[in-house]
C-alpha cells in the first residue's frame, strides 16, 4: 500500500459550463518507435537478473612449413561482460470522485457509488493514449540516455539503481573511441566578451564570436563555462539551449539562465552543435571515424538526433537538383537515411548534438519480456476493499551494453577529451 500515492483527478480550471468537445486531448509527444522496432540492437530476452556476453579469440600464426607438426603459440582466450538488469515499476492510484464537479458529470451511471468509477470514455483515453504510449516512450528514453534523461510527458525515473544508458555506457566506456564534436572548426563558436547574460525563458542571452552560421532554431550545447550561471538548477556546462532570435552575434534562447547573487559570471566558454550549416562537415568527420571493421558491414548505423536529421535533410534540399526541393520523398524515406555506404538513424529520444556509431551485433539490450514496456495492469479496489480507487501497475527490467568499445566511434560536445 505504501509504493502508491492516491492521485485525485485535478481539473484546473474547471469551467463547467456550456457545452464540452467531444474528445480528450493530449499533449502530442514523440513516437516511441526506436532501437529495438529498427533492429538497432540485439534484444536478449527471457533474463531475470543479469545475462553475460562471453567473448572467443585466437589469433593464428603463419609458420615455416615442417614435416613434423609444430604448434603455434598462444591460448584460445575468453572473456566475458555482463549486463545487469534493473527492475522498475510504475503504480498509479487515481481516485476520479472530482468528475462530479466536471463536464464529465453528465456521462457519470445513475448513483453515488458510481462516480467514483469515472467513464468508460476517459479511462480508455487514459489507457490508450496516455499510460501504453508513455510507457513505451519513457523505457526508450531509460535505454538510450539513462535514468537521469527520463522527462518524455514530464515523466522521470526515480528508482535507486544505477542506468547509465546506451551513450552514457559510450561514454564511461574507456575502450570506446570517443570525439569531441568542437574539433569539427565549423561546429564551434566561442564565447564573446559579454558572454552568457542571464534572464528569463526568452529574454536569456549568449553571445559568440560569431553567428553568421547559426540560425533561428538551432540548438547550442554549452561546453567549457568557468562561471556559475544554471538551467534548472544545474549547470550551462552540457546543456543545451535553443536560439529564438539573434542580433549580430547575441542570441536569445529559449531557456532561462540564472545565476545567484555573488556567483561568478563566466568570462570564458563555448557552444557546439550541429545545423543545416555544418552538418555534412559534422558527418564526413564521423564517417573518417569509423572503425574499418564496421563501415563495410551493411546494417552499421550512425545513430542521430532528430535535430540532427532535420539539419541534414535541409542541406540535402539545398543542393537537390539544383534549385533544390523540399519535399521528403523526393531524396529519401523517414528512416535508415543514407549518407554515403552507411544509414543514419534519426532517434526520438537522442541527446542533442551527440552520434554514435555500432553495429547491431555489438550492442545488447538485455529484458525479461519486451512486451512489459507497454503492458499496464488496472484493478479497481472498490469490489474487494471498499476503496473506491483505481490502480494501474506496469513492471519492468532491463539493461543496455555493448561488448568491443573498439567498434563503437561516440561524438559528443565536451570542452577536453
Amino acid at each position: 500500500m505504501a509504493n502508491f500515492k492516491n492521485t485525485a483527478v485535478t481539473i484546473s480550471p474547471n469551467t463547467y459550463a456550456g457545452q464540452a468537445y467531444a474528445e480528450y486531448l493530449t499533449p502530442a509527444l514523440l513516437a516511441p518507435k526506436g532501437l529495438a522496432d529498427r533492429n538497432l540492437v540485439t534484444v536478449v530476452d527471457g533474463i531475470k537478473d543479469s545475462v553475460k556476453m562471453l567473448g572467443v579469440d585466437q589469433p593464428l600464426e603463419f609458420q615455416d612449413p615442417s614435416a613434423s607438426f609444430s604448434a603455434q603459440t598462444g591460448a584460445i582466450t575468453r572473456d566475458e561482460k555482463a549486463i545487469d538488469l534493473v527492475k522498475y515499476e510504475v503504480m498509479v492510484q487515481t481516485d476520479f470522485d472530482n468528475l462530479r464537479t466536471s463536464w464529465e458529470a453528465q456521462s457519470l451511471r445513475p448513483g453515488s457509488m458510481n462516480d467514483y468509477l469515472g467513464t468508460p470514455e476517459l479511462s480508455n483515453f487514459l489507457l490508450n493514449n496516455i499510460y501504453v504510449p508513455r510507457l513505451g516512450m519513457m523505457n526508450e528514453e531509460l535505454y538510450i540516455k539513462g535514468k537521469a534523461g527520463v522527462s518524455v510527458g514530464g515523466g522521470s525515473a526515480t528508482f535507486s539503481a544505477n542506468y547509465a544508458g546506451l551513450l552514457g555506457k559510450f561514454e564511461a566506456g574507456s575502450d570506446v573511441n570517443k570525439f569531441r564534436l568542437g574539433d569539427v572548426a565549423t561546429a564551434v563558436q566561442a564565447g564573446a566578451t559579454s558572454l552568457i547574460t542571464p534572464g528569463a525563458a526568452g529574454d536569456a542571452t549568449v553571445e559568440v564570436a560569431s553567428a553568421t552560421n547559426i540560425s533561428v532554431g538551432d540548438e547550442l550545447t554549452i561546453v567549457g563555462a568557468d562561471g556559475d550561471e544554471q538551467i534548472g538548477g544545474t549547470t550551462v556546462n552540457g546543456q543545451t539551449v535553443t536560439v529564438l532570435s539573434k542580433a549580430g552575434a547575441v542570441l536569445t534562447v529559449a531557456e532561462a539562465i540564472t545565476l545567484a547573487g555573488g556567483a561568478s559570471a563566466s568570462t570564458e566558454f563555448q557552444v557546439q552543435y550541429v545545423n543545416a550549416a555544418n552538418v555534412i562537415d559534422v558527418l564526413t568527420a564521423v564517417y573518417n571515424s569509423i572503425p574499418r571493421v564496421i563501415r563495410t558491414k551493411p546494417d552499421t548505423v550512425i545513430g542521430i538526433s532528430r535535430q540532427i536529421e532535420k539539419a541534414y535533410r535541409q542541406a540535402n534540399a539545398t543542393v537537390a537538383d539544383g534549385a533544390g526541393l523540399y519535399l521528403r520523398s523526393d531524396y529519401f524515406g523517414q528512416d535508415s537515411i543514407p549518407f554515403l555506404d552507411v544509414r543514419l538513424e534519426s532517434m526520438p529520444y537522442w541527446s542533442e548534438n551527440e552520434i554514435a556509431v555500432w553495429n547491431p551485433s555489438n550492442v545488447f539490450l538485455a529484458v525479461d519480456l519486451l512486451s512489459d514496456e507497454v503492458a499496464a495492469e488496472i484493478i479497481y479496489l472498490g469490489s474487494y476493499t471498499l476503496d473506491q480507487v483505481f490502480r494501474m501497475k506496469n513492471s519492468m527490467k532491463s539493461g543496455i551494453d555493448f561488448k568491443y568499445g573498439s567498434e563503437v566511434a561516440y561524438w559528443r560536445p565536451v570542452s577536453t577529451l
